[in-house]
């Protein structure tokens, strides 16, 4: 049963762990295999590995159940805990901690205690007949693994620096008990045994047999529920109430009916949130997408739309031309400084004059520079838009001139214009 449990935790952890780290941007398909941002789009951001851990500090009380329990009330069973945790949240839904606590339990022994023997080795009676089921005390000590599932980021979605958050606590650890005492009847027995160290609760037993008073080292299994209120930056308050599942020798008595002992931890604490890269406060993020490229992108396209505006006006200024009824279209190819490679943004204005050209195939396309530079750079960037209409568009060579001035372009019909921008 214990390694189904714990095979059920390690697939919700691995199964949580996908949730929103996915870096892959949305996209709309232009055309072919070019996809281009949606720039408005959030997504949550990818964390590294230290990013968005905390260590916890937690007090409080424990109640614990098992053999004979409902003999005392339940305010009677309560005893310190103490817990302390280092953590990490992995998603917005998960996270995964690591504590170790403390648990000053209390038990109740079964009917065995209306005599006791004295230094004669003679049965006398304490006096308490009826109140013959003794609590006693024990110390434990647990170290385990707990999966923590965000409820309200499952349910209501994800929302940067949200106040309060309620999770699940599932977990497995181990426990180890030791020290059993008793405090009751001190007193009453005391008189008859004379026996100071009477009051251990080995010694207390009519039937020693019944009773395993050594250490015991046992597999502990958790679940509960955990409320997270954040305070400030780095640091949040914790109510949680967990229940621990144990072997029935947990409280030395194995012989009993019930199966499982247990407790239930009520404890309250803080922690302590550490910066991710960056000196970022810890979290998940909604970046937006870098604007800059996108920027330079608006700038050239400004740019195209003044040149050609110029042009008209240069047009309908010259007197000397023939009115013909021809088509015209201009369109600006930008490069990264001193680069002559073109990206696949770009790509969609090399596309468009293709589609164009497909319209009007009596078009000419001139490769051209507004500013008439003529060097390698520009022919180096001519040949590589030619190429790209050669060979993946199959415009015909003769179609696809390099003139390395916009001034020296003498058209006589229909023709493009791809203006390589510097």
């Amino acid at each position: 049963m214990v390694k189904k449990i714990a095979g059920i935790l390690v697939a919700m952890l691995m199964g949580a762990t996908s949730f929103a780290q996915d870096r892959r941007d949305s996209t709309v398909t232009l055309f072919e295999d070019l996809n281009v941002p949606l720039v408005e789009k959030k997504h949550v951001a990818n964390t590294n590995f230290q990013d968005n851990w905390y260590v916890s500090l937690y007090g409080g009380v424990t109640s614990n159940w098992g053999s004979d329990c409902s003999h005392s009330g339940f305010f009677r069973l309560m005893g310190p805990a103490a817990m302390l945790a280092v953590g990490k949240e992995i998603t917005p839904i998960s996270g995964v901690r690591f504590q170790i606590n403390y648990v000053r339990n209390t038990g109740v022994t079964d009917n065995q205690f209306g005599s006791v023997r004295d230094l004669n080795g003679i049965w006398q009676d304490t006096g308490f007949g009826d109140l013959t089921h003794n609590r006693y005390k024990w110390n434990s000590y647990g170290l385990s693994i707990d999966y923590l599932l965000n409820f309200t980021n499952l349910i209501l979605g994800f929302r940067e620096h949200r106040k309060f958050h309620l999770q699940g606590v599932v977990g497995i650890g181990g426990s180890v008990s030791r020290n059993y005492t008793t405090d009751e009847y001190v007193n009453a027995i005391k008189q008859i045994t004379g026996d100071d160290d009477y009051n251990r609760h080995e010694n207390q037993l009519h039937n020693k047999d019944k009773y395993d008073n050594r250490q015991h080292s046992l597999i502990c299994l958790r679940a509960g529920v955990a409320g997270t209120f954040m305070v400030a930056r780095n640091w949040n308050l914790h109510v949680e109430a967990v229940g621990n599942l144990l072997d029935n020798s947990y409280d030395s008595n194995p012989t009993t009916k019930n199966t499982w002992d247990g407790h239930t931890d009520f404890l309250v604490g803080v922690s302590y949130r550490f910066n991710n890269t960056g000196g970022q406060a810890p979290g998940f993020y909604y970046p937006r997408h870098d604007m800059s490229e996108y920027r330079k992108r608006i700038t050239a396209i400004e740019s195209l739309r003044s040149q050609t505006r110029r042009r008209r006006e240069e047009l309908a200024a010259m007197t000397d031309t023939i009115d013909v009824d021809a088509q015209v279209m201009y369109t600006l190819i930008a490069f990264d400084e001193n680069d002559t490679a073109i990206d696949r943004l770009q790509q969609t204005n090399i596309y468009t004059t293709a589609y164009a050209w497909a319209k009007t195939p009596r078009s000419i396309i001139y490769i051209t520079n507004s500013t008439g530079v003529d060097d390698k750079l520009f022919r180096k960037r001519a040949a590589a838009i030619r190429d790209i209409l050669l060979e993946r568009y199959e415009i015909p060579a003769s179609k696809v001139w390099i003139v390395a001035s916009e001034k020296d372009i003498k058209p006589v019909g229909d023709y493009i214009e791809l203006i390589v921008n510097d």
